[in-house]
């Protein structure tokens, strides 16, 4: 995989810190796996921000801290940055019993994570 591939260098210009050529290299060069990983996420992606969302919404501190945490653990399969970080804060959130704060770091959540699905779903068109 060429670097002309990695659209935004290193990742980070669009929020999504997704880099397909850092996630080759980690995988040891394995281009299948890379896209098997990358359709599994985005076919899980949905239901997992949907798990997000409703704790947010309507869930205890511990639920919101789950939730974030259980997201955070499969989004990191594909960035250290971005996504991962704002789970990370959301979990913090929760475990703090900060609610009040939930909503925001929500909605950075779904951004970042918008951005991540369109590198992802341009990766998976150009193979």
């Amino acid at each position: 995989m060429s670097s002309e591939r990695t659209h935004t260098p290193g990742g980070a210009d669009d929020g999504s810190g997704w880099s397909p050529d850092r996630m080759l290299a980690r995988l040891g060069g394995d281009e299948a796996l890379v896209r098997q990983l990358v359709s599994l996420f985005l076919a899980e992606c949905p239901r997992m921000m949907a798990n997000v969302r409703e704790s947010v919404e309507h869930g205890t501190a511990d639920v919101v801290r789950r939730a974030a945490h259980a997201f955070k653990g499969s989004v990191s399969n594909f960035t250290d940055q971005g996504p991962v970080a704002t789970a990370l804060e959301l979990e913090s959130i929760g475990r703090e019993d900060r609610l009040a704060e939930a909503p925001a770091a929500l909605a950075r959540l779904e951004r970042e994570v918008a951005a991540l699905m369109d590198r992802l779903r341009e990766f998976q068109a150009e193979g």
